[in-house]
């Protein structure tokens, strides 16, 4: 997949970027984040342009976030239940995570922009679902693109033709951040349910 996205990149340049961030944004498998490594690198041999890279992804990124949280804050939750989820979004376990989501707001939002992007799309749903303002949603998302952005081709450009390694360094920390921050909310979900039942006895 990243070496079909390259030839492409290296053709159609920044429109292929704008296509793929905004199809990542909507939880696309795409690896986002190595082709914004690559994309850096590229601009260091002089392929691309940094400030048209930082410039369309920025505003791909955001675009494809609000686009998504707007989806779930309207229809979210009606589209779910007619899809035969109601039962889960009625469950003690979904309004707990709903309940830690709304607490954690604020920090989830950012980091999830470029600390742990795989759950960028699952973030952008929750936030719609527990109505999270778009004000709070929007400032936190920019930023944290922002950050993202800087971060992953400010990488690839320094490091330029080590940018496979550097990619393949920050896909398994993510994957080993997603792991542990699932098993905690999966953890804490279990204890509270279980301080419920005791509490209710």
């Amino acid at each position: 997949m990243l070496s079909f996205l390259l030839s492409y990149l290296l053709v159609y340049k920044y429109t292929v970027l704008f296509l793929v961030i905004v199809s990542a944004s909507f939880g696309v498998p795409i690896p986002a984040t190595a082709l914004i490594i690559a994309a850096g690198a590229f601009s260091a041999q002089g392929y691309l342009d940094f400030s048209s890279i930082f410039m369309y992804w920025f505003f791909a990124s955001v675009l494809g976030d609000f686009f998504g949280y707007s989806i779930s804050l309207r229809y979210g939750r009606n589209i779910l239940v007619r899809i035969g989820f109601r039962r889960l979004l009625d469950s003690p376990k979904f309004v707990t995570i709903e309940n830690l989501f709304a607490q954690h707001s604020v920090s989830v939002i950012f980091s999830s922009r470029f600390l742990v992007t795989n759950l960028g799309p699952v973030v952008n749903i929750l936030s719609g679902l527990a109505k999270i303002s778009y004000r709070k949603f929007l400032f936190y998302d920019i930023f944290g693109e922002l950050l993202y952005i800087l971060l992953y081709a400010g990488l690839g450009y320094i490091f330029g033709n080590q940018w496979e390694a550097i990619s393949q360094i920050s896909g398994d920390a993510t994957a080993i951040l997603v792991l542990i921050i699932i098993l905690l909310i999966l953890f804490i979900v279990m204890w509270r349910a279980r301080n419920g039942k005791r509490n209710d006895s």
